[in-house]
């Protein structure tokens, strides 16, 4: 394989690295069983507005099912507690928005899956394994190190990773609730923040398990030579 395509393709299994990984962890997070884990932790705050854990924990996992399966715009405006709406027209508008973030993000993992699985195959088949190797490891590297600079600005400057982050993918203000809204009584700040953590933690040991992994093999590779 020519020099270039190589440094090239191998640069690009880098970036794909980081993204598989980083986007593994953001679906982990979008499921019951981390729901569950979150709100069961004592230092989770209960709801100042009379919702049981129970139909917060049933109002949340319905929220996550809408956003990871795509479902109809009109599946929130349909919920109803008690007689009244469980959202507001703001807040099914934000939560479309919200779903159609999720489904471009999961598609470009989804990619990322499969160039990685074709990549590896052309740098075996090619005997470029010392190439693939090192791009694993490069991933693995890059992954760590941009996950603990956010990490590192999430935790002593969150309202400005928060505003960022959210101006970044939403309209500006169509994301700022009331605290009596059913989306903050659901997901108040403390679950963004130890999520925006557990996402930082998982990345972080995938990044290093990968980096091992990359390390490893050109090792391996290296004793095959000798």
């Amino acid at each position: 394989m020519p020099i270039q395509l190589t440094q090239t393709l191998k640069l690009l299994t880098v970036l794909l690295v980081t993204i598989f990984i980083v986007g593994g962890a953001v679906q982990l997070l979008a499921t019951d069983p981390y729901l569950a884990f979150e709100y069961g932790k004592a230092s989770f705050p209960p709801d100042p507005f009379g919702y049981t854990q129970q139909q917060r924990f049933i109002l949340a996992s319905t929220n996550i099912h809408y956003v990871r399966a795509h479902l109809p715009g009109d599946e929130l405006s349909k919920q109803f507690l008690n007689g009244l709406p469980v959202y507001n027209p703001r807040e099914v508008s934000h939560m479309a928005d919200v779903q159609a973030v999720f489904q471009s993000v999961l598609r470009v993992w989804q990619a990322a899956v499969i160039l990685l699985i074709l990549l590896t195959l052309i740098f075996w088949k090619t005997r470029e394994r010392k190439a693939l190797t090192s791009a694993i490891q490069s991933g693995g590297l890059l992954t760590s190190g941009l996950i603990l600079s956010i990490a590192l600005l999430a935790i002593f400057g969150w309202q400005f990773w928060f505003n960022m982050f959210h101006l970044f993918f939403f309209r500006p203000g169509s994301w700022l609730f009331s605290y009596s809204d059913t989306l903050i009584r659901l997901f108040p700040v403390e679950f963004w923040f130890d999520g925006t953590l557990t996402i930082s933690v998982l990345s972080l040991a995938g990044g290093l398990l990968f980096a091992l992994v990359g390390w490893r093999g050109k090792r391996v590779l290296a004793e095959m030579r000798t």
